[in-house]
């Protein structure tokens, strides 16, 4: 008996559409469904649509976005672009398949845990090689640096299937601020992602009232992971090269809880306890920067930003803030 489950198939069918126009369409919704396209439900497709088998044929074998055979659970990207190829992508993806003993001529590890493939690019050229598995990317790859990698990429799996999802906003009240760090791919490469769950976390601990946002890309990628905070006075300060364990330091620094229950004492203790015993940490001082320091200076002042205003200040995926912020202005004024 078959185990792809073809009422999805049906489904899919009878909400998109049965013309022979819609095969693009209904395939790229099986294999959103499937992860790969299954021969039982490309044959269910053509029972119940006018789309022929040699249409489908045609359309999924010339658009590498489509697989015939099952992927494993996470899926690895190998940038080999012009800057990867460079850098060493091909050696980097050579590394993956012997590490995870893939045989030749196949893509999938026999656990069905990783499919490694090639893709032209990442969009963070300057971290190359860099890689993706899912939704996190890797930079400056090495063959090295393989078992450690997939080794992390794994432990934030387990830790964020365990983790309470930390409000992104207080929850009441008049905020203090604002914490805004980039999510953009090179930023997520260079640790953002990990800084910004850390400061949600921080931000939860202690019950300050500030938002965490996710902001477009200031173009300083070379700073990443970067944070800026932003108080309700107005008042910005920014830190370069954050690590996820500056969090606390960074919330405290700046945000005083207004009150201070058992167990918010606790957290604020224990972040307390793990700074100032850790002779190794550098104080959060020392990643502050300055938009009048130099470098920074030199790449800010000159730029004026016109497709990208905003960027770093609202959350490019926030439609009411965008909206909040002028935008649809230019297309009301044009079809009023």
């Amino acid at each position: 008996m078959s185990e792809v489950d073809l009422t999805f198939v049906e489904t899919a069918v009878a909400r998109i559409g049965t013309g022979k126009e819609k095969v693009l369409e209904i395939l790229q919704a099986v294999q959103g469904q499937f992860g790969y396209l299954p021969r039982e439900a490309l044959e269910r497709v053509c029972e119940l649509s006018e789309i022929t088998a040699a249409s489908i044929v045609g359309v999924s074998t010339f658009y590498d976005q489509f697989r015939h055979r099952p992927a494993g659970r996470y899926m690895i990207r190998v940038c080999i672009g012009t800057a990867c190829h460079v850098k060493g992508g091909e050696q980097v993806y050579d590394a993956f398949q012997r590490y995870l003993n893939i045989p030749d001529g196949e893509d999938t590890d026999r656990d069905k845990m990783f499919t490694v493939e090639k893709v032209a690019c990442l969009g963070c050229c300057m971290l190359a090689p860099a890689i993706q598995i899912d939704d996190v990317t890797y930079g400056y790859l090495t063959g090295e640096r393989v078992p450690a990698v997939l080794a992390d990429f794994l432990e934030q799996e387990r830790a964020r299937a365990e983790q309470t999802e930390a409000p992104e906003r207080a929850e009441s009240g008049e905020e203090l601020g604002e914490i805004r760090i980039c999510l953009g791919s090179s930023c997520v490469a260079g640790g953002s992602a990990r800084v910004y769950e850390a400061l949600k976390k921080a931000v939860k601990e202690t019950a300050v009232r500030v938002a965490v946002k996710s902001v477009g890309c200031s173009g300083m990628s070379f700073l990443a992971p970067a944070v800026e905070v932003v108080l309700a006075g107005g008042a910005s300060f920014r830190y370069a090269k954050v690590r996820p364990e500056d969090a606390g330091a960074i919330v405290l620094r700046h945000f005083k809880p207004k009150k201070v229950g058992p167990k918010v004492k606790n957290a604020i203790s224990a972040m307390l306890d793990k700074i100032l015993t850790d002779r190794t940490r550098e104080p959060v001082t020392r990643y502050s920067i300055d938009v009048r320091d130099q470098p920074v200076a030199d790449f800010l002042n000159k730029q004026i930003h016109i497709a990208t205003e905003h960027c770093g200040d609202i959350d490019p995926v926030d439609l009411d803030e965008y909206v909040s912020n002028g935008g649809f202005e230019a297309l009301e004024k044009c079809v009023s």
